[in-house]
């Protein structure tokens, strides 16, 4: 599982490149540094332009990924799957309990809620899905791997309280150690925001991007769960986001992101992002001890790249 180069033609790499390096400029005022980075944000940006690994296309795909989770961590962590296809079927086979999300698999954000009352309007979620059907996510940014996967519809449940979006747990893994988690609650309401933790649960630092909620969590009793089932997930990269759900106890992978954001995040200090890009540099062996659940992990099978 160790390939981690992409080759494609010159000039679409060129174009890539191009709009990635513009649009960190236009956001934080000044170019990468593409020697020597110090930044977080410049690691994202070499990723995206320089490293362009192969497994990424398949990894970031809400549908291929299923299998990798439930290779690694176990089927009972992935969500399930109501519909999958090219397409929306046919409006008189919409018949999937409710309420659940459409989605795209191709994309990031890109989802619509069927409530559980009344008739959803098909026509508003059919030119969603239009649209993204014809749209390739993330390029202004870079976002390369976007363009590289198969444009598909995904039906997911709605997971836990069927009157409220569950929590989001969006942990941070470096090198296979979860260092910080960004929890975010309320989505979907005026009170929607969130905290940057440490994996002790403290406070860590804040985000310009994301509003910070009023309230400070209590740790969740299924903690050492999501941090084992990040770490195994995220222990051949070094970074990932992996993004988790706890409903009734129970852990949930929703997608892993390799390039949130797509590196364009301010924080609160600023000096965060030299603090999280010092975290890209591989450990010493040894250094952590490593955490995770209480119970082992299975084994997974490499996963196949994109051609």
């Amino acid at each position: 599982m160790g390939d981690t180069t992409s080759v494609t033609g010159i000039g679409p790499w060129w174009r890539n490149a191009r709009a990635a390096q513009r649009r960190y400029r236009e956001f934080y005022g000044h170019r990468p540094r593409l020697l020597l980075l110090r930044r977080h944000s410049e690691r994202i940006h070499r990723e995206k332009v320089f490293r362009r690994d192969r497994r990424l296309p398949v990894l970031a795909d809400k549908i291929e990924v299923k299998s990798y989770i439930a290779s690694r961590v176990g089927e009972e962590h992935v969500v399930p799957t109501l519909y999958a296809g090219d397409t929306l079927p046919p409006r008189a086979q919409r018949t999937w309990p409710r309420p659940c999300f459409v989605k795209a698999a191709h994309g990031s954000g890109w989802q619509v809620r069927v409530p559980v009352e009344g008739g959803p309007s098909w026509g508003r979620v059919e030119r969603k899905v239009d649209r993204w059907l014809t749209t390739t996510y993330g390029g202004r940014a870079g976002e390369w791997h976007y363009a590289r996967m198969p444009r598909r519809i995904l039906v997911e449940p709605h997971l836990g309280d069927p009157d409220r979006m569950p929590d989001d747990y969006k942990l941070w893994v470096f090198h296979g150690r979860v260092h910080y988690v960004h929890w975010l609650t309320d989505r979907g309401t005026p009170a929607f925001g969130g905290r940057f933790l440490d994996r002790d649960w403290n406070e860590a630092f804040r985000s310009f991007k994301f509003a910070t909620h009023a309230t400070l969590p209590p740790r969740p009793a299924s903690w050492d769960t999501m941090v084992g089932v990040a770490e195994r997930l995220g222990e051949e990269f070094p970074f990932v986001r992996v993004d988790l759900y706890d409903v009734d106890g129970e852990v949930y992978v929703g997608e892993l992101t390799f390039t949130p954001t797509a590196g364009l995040h301010p924080f609160d200090p600023p000096e965060t992002d030299l603090l999280l890009g010092r975290l890209w540099r591989k450990p010493r062996a040894g250094l952590f001890s490593g955490a995770g659940s209480r119970d082992p992990l299975p084994e997974g099978e490499p996963v196949r790249v994109a051609p």
